[in-house]
């Protein structure tokens, strides 16, 4: 993979005009982006074309930039392609349709539900993004939702199917990294907030390229717009499970094994920009600071024309 200093992430607004130059501008080494042909609606959008600019432009310390596709493994988006005409979404009373999609996203995700991944029909619709992936060019994907191996509707729904969540999600990362590579060698795989999986399941670090992990320091609210005063600087909690202090523990034993990490804060803030990445530099983990939207590159990444 080589050197990577900077990274950015957009996840909405890549169609908006001006984006992908946005992404050329950005003085990083990686950007991840969504796959926007993947969205109803937007399947002609010109997304090879898009990362073929990325690799174009030259990054912080490399020649051409990497881009990796953001791909959503434990949750299925109703605004995605293959959300089917006779899918139903659930909600709190009842699960939806597939009998995979289970429940509501339990941070308020519009439009977002978590699934059995664990099921056939779900892994093979992944099988089918990966693919895209690879033929839009994209260097590797991004892994988000690992984390719904803790969530008590998934928890529930794997204890009925007699599975173990955990071991599941391990699985199927470990799966379909060996299935892209399969496709192309060398294909790069970063799961997201996958610290604490990888804490009772480090026979699967050897498959990773690295892992993002967002909030170390400062989180926001989901659903949220770029202008929203709730998008970020909310204080994650100095110690317990899921404090800056267990994302510092987990992180540095990762990077430790070889792994690059990747943090996302959300932090608008100067102070609060200057703590979360210096406490990123500090540990050798590359930050990234933005808002929750994550629907544009902060003014503060990109060179001026």
């Amino acid at each position: 993979m080589g050197n990577v200093t900077a990274w950015a992430i957009q996840l909405q607004g890549l169609d908006r005009r001006g984006a992908p130059d946005r992404l050329s501008r950005a003085d990083v080494d990686l950007v991840v982006i969504d796959r926007v042909n993947t969205v109803r609606g937007s399947e002609g959008f010109p997304l090879r074309a898009v990362v073929k600019q990325v690799h174009a432009s030259r990054g912080k310390t490399r020649a051409r930039k990497l881009c990796i596709a953001y791909v959503n493994v434990g949750q299925a988006e109703e605004y995605r392609t293959y959300w089917g005409p006779d899918w139903r979404a659930p909600t709190a009373e009842r699960p939806g349709s597939p009998a995979f999609v289970i429940a509501l996203d339990p941070e308020g995700w519009a439009g977002n539900y978590p699934v059995a991944y664990w099921d056939p029909a779900w892994r093979a619709i992944l099988e089918g993004l990966v693919d895209g992936a690879i033929d839009d060019g994209f260097d590797g994907a991004m892994f988000d939702w690992v984390l719904g191996h803790a969530d008590p509707d998934v928890a529930a729904a794997a204890r009925e199917a007699g599975v173990d969540p955990a071991v599941e999600m391990a699985a199927l990362i470990r799966d379909l990294a060996e299935y892209a590579r399969a496709r192309r060698p060398g294909f790069l795989v970063f799961p997201l907030n996958a610290a604490a999986l990888l804490e009772t399941h480090p026979d699967l670090v050897p498959v990773l390229s690295g892992v993002v992990q967002e909030s170390v320091v400062f989180a926001g609210a989901a659903s949220s717009t770029w202008d929203d005063p709730a998008n970020a600087d909310e204080p994650i909690p100095a110690s317990g499970d899921w404090s800056t202090e267990s994302h510092v523990r987990r992180l540095s034993a990762l990077r430790a094994k070889g792994l690059t990490i990747l943090t996302v804060d959300y932090a608008t803030t100067a102070e609060n920009r200057e703590a979360a990445e210096a406490l990123a530099r500090r540990h050798g983990f590359v930050p990234f600071l933005s808002r929750t939207p994550l629907s544009r590159v902060p003014e503060e990444y990109l060179i001026a024309r």
